[in-house]
């Protein structure tokens, strides 16, 4: 792993105390991702005051996860679009450098506005990721290069360690704070926040009804499915908490690649993934022997997604969706009940 630092810096060491802002507005698996920056940044520096910027979404894995951060919310398409209305950047910078950082630290796929805000806040020191295709990237003095072959939960860590005093192999997150239901049954999450990353739902509900002939099955409601067995069952999950608990309580967890399955990846819970659009950098980070992620490598144009970003649609203009439709339910259930087997 090759670490590349974009200016001459210096590791903060020997800071007994001091304010550190953390930049990660976006959505929940992202955050799931991080979430082992800030808990041993929390564990490793009990003294330090550590302020997460963060969603909705995700503020609540923070709570649990790592309640001596404190915690500063933002919509994220109000936070990343704060460009278009200048005058409402002044009071976010406001608030911010009202807490007299000493310092900021930006995770990967943080925008523009983050840039700006972390350098407007008056800190010292600005770390954050070498992202190019982010304008404002030239903002943040202390920056860290991705390699070709860096997972983002890598490069995350390398980009905190480099400048934070963390030591070691990058740990998965402890989420073991949300408990676990134990149903030990296969969950199904048919979702995923883009809809060209979704496997065809009726996909998901075929297989379902399949596997709940021979195995107990959970559904994780996304609301308006139809067609599923009765003896399929349907969960609501209308809290993070609920939704946390049903996968690290699974036989297997079977989905997209998306926030529950990086939850199911940190819980160590097996998983069949349809990898779809999404780069390998964003495959599961942890307990990557317990995941068969169905990709399929001969499609020129797999991944479409950037290393650094999404392209947000399918690329493929003569066989629309071909890398998640080219698995059959009948493909998947193979890999399903293989991983269900004793071992």
């Amino acid at each position: 792993m090759r670490v590349v630092v974009a200016c001459p810096s210096r590791v903060m060491v020997g800071f007994a105390s001091m304010t550190l802002l953390v930049f990660k507005v976006n959505q929940l698996g992202d955050n799931v991702v991080y979430l082992p920056v800030v808990q041993s940044l929390v564990a490793g520096h009990p003294d330090w005051r550590i302020v997460v910027l963060t969603s909705p979404v995700a503020a609540r894995l923070y709570e649990v996860c790592c309640p001596q951060a404190e915690l500063i919310v933002f919509e994220t398409a109000v936070f990343n679009g704060a460009w278009r209305q200048p005058w409402s950047l002044m009071p976010m910078a406001a608030r911010l450098r009202g807490l007299k950082p000493d310092a900021c630290l930006l995770g990967d796929d943080q925008g523009n506005v983050a840039h700006l805000l972390a350098r407007l806040s008056g800190a010292k020191r600005c770390v954050g990721p070498q992202t190019p295709h982010v304008k404002l990237n030239f903002l943040i003095p202390y920056r860290v290069a991705v390699s070709e072959n860096m997972s983002v939960a890598d490069h995350n860590w390398t980009t905190a360690m480099t400048h934070f005093e963390l030591s070691g192999e990058m740990p998965a997150p402890d989420l073991s704070a949300f408990g676990s239901d134990e149903s030990g049954a296969i969950v199904i999450h048919a979702g995923a926040s883009r809809e060209y990353q979704r496997w065809p739902m009726k996909n998901f509900v075929e297989l379902a009804n399949r596997l709940a002939a021979t195995h107990k099955v959970r559904w994780i409601d996304q609301g308006g499915e139809t067609g599923l067995s009765d003896a399929v069952e349907r969960v609501k999950t209308d809290t993070l908490d609920e939704l946390v608990r049903a996968i690290a309580g699974a036989k297997v967890f079977v989905g997209n690649n998306s926030g529950p399955m990086h939850i199911a990846s940190g819980c160590g819970t097996p998983g069949v993934i349809l990898i779809g659009p999404s780069s390998p950098r964003w495959d599961p980070a942890w307990h990557r022997e317990r995941f068969e992620l169905l990709r399929e490598p001969r499609l020129s144009c797999q991944p479409c997604d950037l290393p650094t970003r999404p392209v947000n649609r399918c690329q493929n203009m003569q066989a629309p969706m071909a890398c998640l439709n080219r698995w059959s339910v009948d493909a998947v259930h193979e890999q399903v009940i293989k991983l269900c087997r004793p071992s």
